[in-house]
């Protein structure tokens, strides 16, 4: 697998958030939307690049929320991208690939 291609677990809610806020390009969200599921969780496989941009825009879509629960949310988000970013695998009981 290339170097910056990095595994992504997200929820079904993180994965609503990320294509609310994040602003995937429509064939990263349709990807992402058809993502092979396991164990309730959507594993995708994306360049770091994508990540890198995409929690960019999560952070500057979370400037104008005044939610702290939906903020909250917006920040475990960004983890979740952050270590996917660095290709660190997740605990969460996702087997890895």
């Amino acid at each position: 697998m290339d170097d910056e291609i990095r595994t992504l677990h997200l929820t079904k809610r993180e994965l609503g958030l990320l294509l609310k806020y994040g602003y995937p390009d429509p064939d990263d969200a349709a990807m992402l939307r058809a993502s092979k599921v396991q164990n309730g969780v959507h594993v995708a496989h994306i360049d770091s690049f994508w990540l890198s941009m995409w929690i960019a825009d999560i952070v500057r879509s979370a400037k104008k929320i005044r939610s702290h629960s939906l903020l909250e949310e917006l920040d475990a988000l960004c983890d979740v991208l952050e270590t996917a970013e660095q290709n660190n695998a997740r605990v969460r009981g996702v087997p890895l690939e």
